[in-house]
């Protein structure tokens, strides 16, 4: 019989998946948004002729726009990346995503993803969430993929037991999955709430990538499980600049 408590202290002890070498360069930066809206409604929106402006700077800026898929290959096996790339990503599900956002990024040819709790998929909280249906237009039209905000968004996951977080982590992937029929490889933690312990959960619940808001380059995270992100609330500026300054 395997001895679980021996288990669980081999597998705390494991270190997490690190950032393959061939992949330290070039400098990636991964921008997160989350509702794309005419006018604010809440202080995490961003208005849409700001979006459109943030769009416009990229392509000026001859920043490479490139897919999630393309990120996990980079910092996975160091397959090689353009000069210059973004990785565009929205948290959330909010309406605008899809009545704003969608239409925007496939005229500029830009591929996204979006992390979705799947439990508040085309309901309305606070905010209104994008349907089912919504959501599978999108992935059809290959521009855009859907991964995983857990299933309840959970304020802090951190207060959770291994057990309830790793409910949330796996109904999250099943759901997605089922509906979506797209593999889910990667995790957004609700409300930039993360430590190791939720990194080991992930990996251990089938996510090969978890992305935090602790700005700087993607290939430069400490794991995969820990990947930077900059919130382009604060820091749009700022990820333009680091990707321009280190990729000369």
């Amino acid at each position: 019989m395997v001895n679980l408590v021996a288990l669980a202290l081999l597998l705390a002890a494991a270190p997490l998946p690190t950032v393959a070498p061939a992949a330290r360069m070039p400098y990636v930066a991964v921008l997160v948004w989350h509702d794309v809206v005419p006018q604010k409604e809440v202080w995490f929106d961003t208005p849409l002729a700001t979006f459109k402006a943030q769009l416009d700077a990229i392509r000026a800026g001859g920043f490479h726009v490139v897919p999630l898929q393309t990120l996990r290959e980079h910092l996975e096996r160091g397959t090689p990346l353009p000069e210059k790339p973004l990785v565009l990503t929205f948290d959330d599900n909010g309406w605008g995503i899809y009545a704003n956002a969608f239409p925007l990024l496939r005229t500029y040819g830009f591929p996204a993803t979006l992390f979705v709790h799947t439990n508040f998929v085309g309901k309305t909280t606070t905010k209104r969430h994008n349907t089912w249906p919504q959501l599978q237009e999108m992935v059809r039209s290959g521009s855009i993929d859907v991964q995983s905000l857990t299933a309840n968004h959970p304020p802090d996951l951190r207060a959770l037991s291994d057990s309830a977080v790793v409910h949330e982590l796996k109904l999250s992937k099943s759901s997605l999955e089922t509906r979506l029929r797209k593999p889910v490889y990667a995790l957004v933690y609700p409300e930039d709430n993360y430590d190791e312990r939720l990194a080991r959960l992930a990996h251990e619940s089938g996510y090969e990538l978890g992305f935090t808001e602790d700005w700087g380059n993607a290939a430069d995270s400490s794991s995969l499980l820990l990947i930077h992100r900059y919130s382009i609330l604060t820091r749009f500026d700022q990820a333009l600049r680091d990707v321009s300054a280190n990729n000369r």
